[in-house]
């Protein structure tokens, strides 16, 4: 008993030091890929808005499609903005600058990436400027909250890249890639978030063939877009868009947070399992309740991780003893 209630209070804890207010949200990581044959890590959480497979030109003619874990990423045809060659109102993507290269020398380790990773775009950031470059998600919602991967691919022996990812709200006007410029004192307001050191290409000794980066995020009025800019000459092959609910809000609240470990941890065994906590830590610190931007610390999920193994040494301890 004392043990469970050390637990509830660590648990309290954490959720007032990790949970952060916000209407316009931002939680994310990127982890190698690892399942080159079949693909298990683009997601099928929530529902599929749509996906694209970069500047795939000269890779068997243009405009290439691939299905990769049940997911169709639409071809992008040279001298199109959008995917599927699609008008703005029906898009979820905008080319917006950058250099493109396509071919097998870009990858060779096959798989279910393969033709995605054939194609990439590099060369998007714009040194000139600190808001306005990347990569385009169009048509968002304000208050919608989206999962957004962004496929980092390639496998040369002699390319060696690190780089961070840069995620800025835009709000687009509706043709192609022009978007409402932000004045200088606002850019800050504009910022979701990053995501540092992803590492795609070999180095000689082990192939880092690549990177899939995951984000949760949410945006904010007048906002009905992001750019995803990757800095220092990074690279991307592809993005999938979907829309998700808060699937770790156990206590119904519109957050995660510590609260909802605690829940979780009460239906350990009952009504939740380890697919219930890997919601919890991969939205952890999301609060849809409050205005103004919230970008969640990244030691929450680590800290959540140690909570959730006190838990389960609790539980096991409570068997033996019984």
């Amino acid at each position: 008993m004392k043990t469970t209630r050390s637990i509830a209070a660590f648990g309290l804890a954490i959720a007032c030091l990790c949970s952060s207010a916000g209407a316009a949200v931002f939680v994310g990581s990127s982890a190698d890929v690892t399942d080159f044959a079949n693909g298990s890590e683009v997601s099928t959480n929530g529902t599929l808005i749509d996906a694209v497979n970069l500047l795939n030109d000269n890779l068997e003619g243009v405009g290439v499609s691939t299905t990769i874990n049940g997911v169709l990423f639409k071809g992008t045809q040279p001298g199109a903005f959008h995917e599927g060659a699609e008008d703005f109102a029906n898009a979820s993507f905008v080319y917006h600058g950058g250099d493109n290269a396509a071919g097998s020398f870009l990858w060779n380790s096959g798989g279910a990436y393969e033709t995605l990773a054939r194609s990439q775009i590099y060369n998007v950031d714009n040194g000139n400027i600190n808001y306005g470059d990347g990569f385009g998600v169009v048509n968002l919602q304000p208050g919608q909250l989206y999962e957004l991967q962004i496929f980092m691919l390639d496998d040369r022996s002699d390319i060696n890249k690190t780089f961070p990812l840069q995620f800025q709200m835009i709000q687009f006007t509706g043709e192609a890639d022009q978007f409402v410029p932000v004045a200088e004192p606002d850019q800050a307001a504009a910022e979701l978030g990053f995501i540092s050191g992803i590492t795609i290409g070999g180095n000689g000794a082990t192939q880092a063939s690549g990177e899939i980066a995951t984000v949760t995020f949410s945006i904010d009025a007048p906002f009905n877009g992001i750019f995803v800019n990757s800095w220092d000459g990074g690279a991307y092959n592809g993005m999938q868009l979907r829309s998700v609910s808060l699937t770790g809000d156990l206590d119904t609240d519109n957050d995660v947070d510590g609260n909802d470990f605690l829940v979780w941890q009460r239906g350990l065994g009952s009504e939740y399992d380890a697919s219930t906590l890997e919601a919890i830590r991969a939205q952890f610190g999301i609060n849809l309740n409050a205005p103004g931007v919230s970008a969640i610390p990244e030691p929450c999920s680590a800290v959540l991780a140690l909570l959730a193994g006190v838990a389960l040494l609790n539980r096991s301890s409570r068997r033996r003893s019984s």
